[in-house]
């Protein structure tokens, strides 16, 4: 007995003995396992430390890749015009979501979110949460109706920190600012532009949110007198080629873009390509003077009709005589432009459209922009009614950027709509004595032709009607359809801004005798508008001895002055050196 005793107490022992020395074999891995995940634990964390460390004090550089990262993941930039009145900018949101799957009772959930939120259907959503579906309730929440909600304690309702992009302009400028979508960005206008500035600060637009509000209310109120299916318009700095101003109505709230029809989103004034008539012929008459085969006086046959191969070129009220240079365009003689284009050649005549920048897309930083629409052939037909603007169709902001250099001394700039610290180079088009010729015939269109009602006492305005055939969609010209518009500069005898107005279709109203055409629509509204919007622009009235020098001289007033002081300090200079 004490034997078996013995026995079992010995075999009790060994098991203890090794129990004990798999514990301690597994205690010793454990230990050494902490130890070499500390060391490791230990190692990042120093080396993250002597980076940290590094950077901060600008020892080494963040890698490029790092760089970029933090470049596209940026913060979209703020736009603002040219004075720094914000346009679009991000803004933290509260959004609402409900988690159909979460909710106790769909309809109970509703109806309470209902009760203390304006503009929630119960019935749809409660059908909606029924389905289980993930609703967003609400995408912008402000604190009171959180603290409501909140106060509801509702199974499945949560509150979603997001950033939406806000428009505190509203509707203004709606066509340059565009707007985005969620998951896109921006998808049209300067928004879609801002896409490649991300993290870039500000970007800073060319356009005045005070002339811009001119221009619409212009554009809107006109097209409502004359029942216009559509207006557009656009300001243009013809030294800097800066668009200060431009509108395409219908228009739309970029905060609200689907609430509008697509028709309203469409920039008419970018995209859009339209045969805009009888502005062309400023393009011919300048042409013609700088090839040195006309002047203001050279006389052109405008009576009766004018054919050229088999097409007959007629006027619209034409004066039946023979005209000089200048009334073919102050009268706006189809059959004169018609004259002086196959005298100038096709050839040359392509040429000089070419370098207006009338043959190709304009290269602006908005991505609604087309190409012109160019005649299949160009022959001596084409070559003539091109002369006068039908044939070809471009945008009108090609015909704003193209008349631009007419009138500010014969350099073409390509239109911007962000603001540029100095005037780019440009490309001379004209002679200097060529575009001062046509500034003071494109006043005569305002003094002794078809645009009176254009005048702005002070700035003494320059310009062109042109009221266009309206060209059908299905081909051919719509009956009794037209386009209406008066390109024009102020001030006109040192013109610092190109403006465009047009209307899409007018019609006669009481007191324009029957008529619908530029000189009764477009060319009062550009009056109007300059009226209002030269103050803004800086410009100031001027009497007639200043401005008639200027038209005179072909130099603007600034320019003379300036060489006039140059001269009296080098005779000052010449003096004190006897």
């Amino acid at each position: 007995m004490i034997a078996d005793t013995r026995s079992v107490e010995r075999d009790t022992a060994a098991l203890h003995i090794k129990a004990s020395g798999a514990r301690g074999r597994f205690a010793d891995r454990a230990r050494v396992r902490v130890m070499m995940c500390a060391v490791v634990f230990v190692f990042v964390f120093g080396a993250l430390g002597v980076r940290l460390a590094f950077v901060s004090f600008g020892q080494i550089e963040t890698s490029s890749l790092y760089a970029e990262a933090t470049h596209a993941d940026g913060p979209r930039p703020e736009i603002v015009d040219r004075n720094g009145a914000l346009l679009a900018a991000d803004l933290p949101v509260i959004a609402l979501e409900v988690a159909g799957r979460d909710v106790w009772d769909a309809g109970e959930t509703a109806q309470k979110l209902a009760n203390v939120l304006p503009g929630i259907d119960p019935v749809e959503l409660t059908l909606k949460l029924e389905e289980g579906r993930y609703e967003e309730v609400k995408s912008d929440l402000t604190p009171t109706e959180r603290k409501a909600v909140f106060d509801l304690g509702l199974p499945g309702v949560r509150f979603a920190a997001r950033v939406d992009r806000f428009y505190p302009q509203a509707d203004l400028a709606a066509h340059v600012i565009g707007h985005d979508e969620p998951g896109k960005g921006g998808v049209m206008g300067l928004e879609k532009a801002a896409n490649r500035f991300r993290g870039d600060g500000q970007l800073r637009a060319s356009i005045d949110i005070r002339v811009q509000q001119a221009l619409e209310d212009e554009l809107s109120s006109t097209m409502k007198t004359f029942h216009a299916e559509a207006a557009w318009g656009a300001v243009m700095d013809v030294e800097t080629g800066e668009i200060v101003a431009l509108a395409s109505m219908p228009d739309f709230d970029p905060n609200e873009p689907g609430a509008a029809p697509d028709d309203f989103r469409r920039n008419r004034a970018t995209y859009d390509n339209y045969e805009l008539g009888s502005a062309f012929k400023s393009f011919t008459a300048a042409a013609i003077m700088d090839a040195g085969l006309a002047s203001e006086a050279t006389p052109y046959d405008a009576r009766g009709t004018y054919k050229v191969a088999d097409r007959i070129i007629r006027d619209f009220h034409g004066e039946n005589r023979i005209l000089t240079l200048s009334e073919v365009v102050q009268h706006s003689s189809n059959i004169g432009a018609a004259r002086m284009a196959i005298e100038l050649g096709s050839k040359e005549q392509r040429r000089v459209l070419k370098d207006l920048g009338l043959f190709e897309a304009l290269p602006i930083e908005l991505n609604e922009n087309r190409a012109p629409q160019l005649p299949a052939q160009w022959g001596p037909v084409e070559t003539a009614t091109i002369s006068y603007g039908h044939g070809i169709s471009v945008t009108p902001l090609h015909l704003l950027a193209a008349y631009s250099a007419v009138v500010n001394g014969g350099v073409y700039r390509t239109p911007s709509f962000l603001a540029v610290d100095e005037a780019p180079e440009g490309r001379r088009v004209f002679k200097p004595e060529t575009s001062a010729a046509m500034r003071r015939v494109l006043r005569r269109v305002i003094t002794d032709g078809t645009a009176e009602f254009a005048e702005a006492p002070g700035y003494y305005p320059i310009g062109k009607t042109a009221t266009a055939d309206k060209v059908s969609k299905t081909g051919g010209y719509e009956k009794d359809a037209r386009i209406a518009s008066f390109v024009g500069a102020v001030p006109g005898y040192a013109p610092r801004y190109a403006i465009l107005i047009t209307f899409d279709n007018p019609q006669a109203i009481e007191g324009t005798y029957g008529y619908a055409t530029a000189g009764w629509n477009a060319a009062p509204a550009f009056s109007r508008f300059v009226e209002r919007a030269a103050p803004l622009l800086g410009l100031s009235q001027v009497g007639d001895t200043t401005a008639l020098a200027a038209f005179i001289t072909g130099e603007p007033p600034a320019d003379r002055f300036s060489r006039r002081r140059q001269a009296r300090l080098e005779v000052a200079d010449g003096e004190r050196a006897r």
